[in-house]
């Protein structure tokens, strides 16, 4: 039985063993995972393409001169014009009017919103193949360097394991992983937070066994956070502060410090549960 005080000394003194590398990977990790949500980023996207579309208020404003253009020599009683006639000027030198989707005909407006369609479609499917091709495989890489720098002064090129070892069967599993957990989160969050801690130890196991189905892979996860999830969940908590000051040092003690050490945490996590599981 694992204790959070036991993973997080041992998370500790394996980064620390080898510090700068652990900093970088950590730093490598971090961008990964943060990248992975860029398809997230779609909508926000989309709604700035669409304000290209007529259909707002537009000010025009006359800016002439008005009677201070008078030529020398002009008849002075120009200053005697009716103000009414004046008030009337002024207001017919500013003026709106409406630009709307009226004013389009009904084609171009649907031209232009396929058009949006299209990029934004583009964009969403450009930001899902580089997670699930690129990302997800770099980083189970990062995972695994930090779970053999447990043992020894893991290796840089770990990060780069997936991409020579069953690449296909890893991209297919980590993008179930990623697609599984966002169709969860559609039932009120709560239960896609559960099957984040479900599917936890997915890139341990494969950086394991790349090899291993994908049914078993979840099978194993599932297994092995079984009665852990909520363990998990307090060790990730326990963070918390840490946090606070990486915020109050603009994220420089997490480059330099917390990431590399949660990093490690999660790696010495999967090391309990599984010689920990193997014993019983």
């Amino acid at each position: 039985m694992w204790t959070r005080k036991q993973v997080k000394t041992r998370g500790k003194k394996a980064f620390k063993r080898n510090y700068w590398k652990s900093v970088l990977i950590a730093l490598i990790l971090s961008f990964i995972i943060g990248g992975s949500a860029g398809s997230n980023g779609a909508s926000g996207t989309f709604g700035q393409l669409t304000n290209s579309i007529p259909g707002h208020q537009v000010e025009v404003e006359d800016t002439s001169e008005g009677d201070d253009g008078v030529l020398i020599g002009e008849a002075d009683d120009t200053e005697d014009a009716n103000e009414e006639d004046a008030a009337s000027e002024d207001s017919a030198n500013n003026y709106s009017f409406e630009v709307g989707p009226e004013d389009m005909p009904a084609g171009a407006i649907i031209s232009i919103m396929a058009i949006v369609t299209i990029i934004v479609l583009a964009i969403v499917a450009f930001a899902l193949a580089l997670d699930a091709f690129i990302f997800n495989p770099l980083e189970l890489g990062c995972q695994r360097y930090f779970f053999k720098n447990l043992d020894e002064d893991a290796k840089f090129s770990n990060v780069v394991f997936a991409f020579d070892h069953s690449y296909k069967n890893i991209a297919r599993t980590m993008f179930l992983r990623d697609l599984y957990i966002v169709l969860w989160s559609l039932l009120f969050v709560i239960p896609g937070i559960i099957k984040s801690y479900e599917y936890r130890m997915i890139p341990y196991i494969l950086a394991d066994n790349p090899e291993m189905p994908t049914e078993e892979v979840f099978a194993e996860s599932k297994r092995l956070m079984s009665g852990n999830k909520w363990k998990a969940f307090v060790l990730d908590f326990s963070f918390i502060g840490w946090q606070l000051l990486s915020i109050l040092t603009c994220g420089i003690l997490s480059i330099f410090y917390v990431d590399p050490y949660q990093y490690s945490t999660n790696a010495a996590l999967y090391e309990a549960l599984k010689y920990g599981t193997e014993e019983a």
